[in-house]
């Protein structure tokens, strides 16, 4: 076995997962998350486990949390098993990967594409936290493995895993199966369909009858949908033209620059060329690999279309880790490709120059763009974590608190008595003093952390805390104890109550 792993196709597949684990492992401790989903996950996996696996929130899918809360029950940790599911799709897509540029363009191919992948930030770092992302990278990857080996009955119940672990990912997997199924035997078409789509859409109706038992409706993704359209800049434009303008700018800036920024340029370049000339070969792996990129992208920029968030949003950088492991490999094939005709124009060496810049200019803006994200997550989102475990050993259980994100995510990712209220579910008259100190009175609130963003509805609620410092009104005191304005938080003791 050792001797297989370290020979021809499989050395570089071995080395990339090994070399990858060891750098997420690193992040793991290095590392403090994407943003408040990460800890939010820990408290769904929490509740799925909590509520004997019946019960799933309609916007996430069930995949990621009930695997999670499987490896829950044995370890009996809902961060420690979080990780464990991300690590494990992460290293699985990894290795799949690689092994995919092996076998689209041999050795060569894989060692760049292998390379890339384990250092490319989005698809390191979100393995080394509790995303759900990297196991749908595994499934989608694993879907496009099993079509190489015309496997179509197991990646169409690997492309179903897809689905519910993100559900946009069907409108990649059915037309990139049925596409597959169609190229192959003349005679076994509709065989070759039935066996691949079935899965899939066994998984959409199981889902959407779930969801209309559970959750009142056939349309799973109405909600996800829906609070995307709000929150982006799309919900400002005043008129269609301007809607469509801001969605095609939007689109073309991932496409064109947030994409070739986290591959690398001349690996960008490699991915255009190669899916564009996969697309007009005969039935195969590249064809079906092309295929899956032009469908990823799509989706990827489609999203950026319809949603209109701003092209620097962090949303963008989930969204784009299930398509790493299937663009680098392409763009790694179409790099060795112009390597190969620069070498006939202009000798071997220069060939072989072309790789390596391609690859030093990736490998830089990629360790760049890591230690960007990693630094602040370490400085918006590490904070909160020490608070949340500074909460659980000085605050009295029963005791009640204004406390939301990830403080309130990361207390709930286990059963306990901590009484904590959501300033969404502070129903009083915004910026009114009196009322507000009434209400802390009443309850009996010991503590409050004020947000200074928008969307918490703490500066709805209570804008007069945003200086920090001490407030009062009657008998009723806060006090600051601790505060981070990065991300923009204040910690309140509260007196009098």
């Amino acid at each position: 076995m050792i001797r297989f792993l370290t020979q021809g196709r499989a050395l570089p597949v071995t080395t990339c997962v090994l070399v990858g684990a060891v750098w997420r492992l690193w992040l793991m401790g290095n590392y403090a998350g994407w943003e408040e989903s990460d800890y939010g996950n820990l408290a769904m996996i929490q509740g799925v486990l909590d509520g004997g696996f019946l019960h799933y929130d309609m916007n996430h899918m069930p995949g990621y949390y009930a695997v999670a809360a499987m490896v829950h029950a044995v370890v009996n940790d809902a961060a420690l098993a979080g990780r464990i599911v991300s690590f494990g799709g992460g290293i699985t897509a990894l290795g799949l990967a690689t092994a995919l540029a092996c076998r689209l363009g041999g050795t060569r191919v894989g060692w760049v594409a292998g390379a890339l992948l384990v250092i490319q930030p989005e698809f390191a770092l979100y393995a080394s936290s509790s995303l759900r992302e990297p196991l749908a990278a595994a499934f989608v990857v694993g879907a496009l493995t099993a079509l190489t080996r015309e496997r179509m009955g197991l990646a169409g119940c690997l492309a179903a895993g897809a689905f519910f672990v993100r559900f946009d990912l069907a409108l990649v997997m059915i037309p990139l199966l049925s596409v597959h199924a169609v190229g192959g035997s003349q005679r076994e078409k509709l065989s070759r369909l039935l066996h691949g789509l079935l899965p899939v859409f066994a998984a959409i109706a199981l889902w959407a009858v779930y969801c209309r038992v559970d959750h009142g409706t056939f349309a799973f993704w109405s909600h996800s949908v829906a609070v995307n359209l709000e929150t982006g800049l799309g919900a400002e434009a005043e008129a269609p033209g301007s809607w469509w303008q801001n969605g095609a700018i939007i689109s073309a800036g991932l496409a064109g620059y947030v994409l070739p920024w986290r591959i690398g340029w001349l690996l960008w370049a490699g991915l255009v060329w190669a899916s564009m000339r996969g697309l007009r070969q005969s039935h195969g792996l590249w064809r079906s690999v092309s295929f899956c990129a032009v469908l990823m992208v799509g989706l990827w920029s489609g999203i950026g279309f319809v949603g209109q968030h701003e092209l620097g949003h962090n949303l963008y950088w989930k969204w784009l880790h299930p398509l790493v492991p299937v663009v680098v490999p392409l763009g790694a094939l179409g790099l060795w490709h112009a390597a190969d005709r620069v070498s006939r124009w202009a000798g071997t060496t220069t060939g072989s120059v072309v790789v390596a810049v391609a690859v030093i200019q990736a490998l830089g803006s990629n360790v760049q763009e890591t230690q960007r994200q990693r630094l602040r997550s370490e400085a918006w989102y590490r904070p909160q974590l020490e608070l949340a475990k500074w909460i659980e050993v000085n605050v009295d259980e029963g005791t009640p608190m204004v406390v939301d994100n990830i403080p309130a995510c990361w207390i709930r990712r286990r059963p306990n008595a901590h009484t904590m209220v959501s300033w969404f579910d502070i129903e009083l008259q915004s910026g009114s003093e009196e009322a507000f100190a009434t209400w802390l009175r009443d309850e009996g609130i010991e503590w409050v952390m004020w947000f200074r963003e928008e969307w918490t509805q703490a500066p709805r609620v209570a804008p007069f805390l945003a200086s920090g410092g001490q407030w009062e009104f009657g008998e009723i005191k806060l006090i600051e104890r601790d505060r981070e304005d990065g991300y923009g938080w204040i910690w309140f003791e509260v007196v009098g109550s």
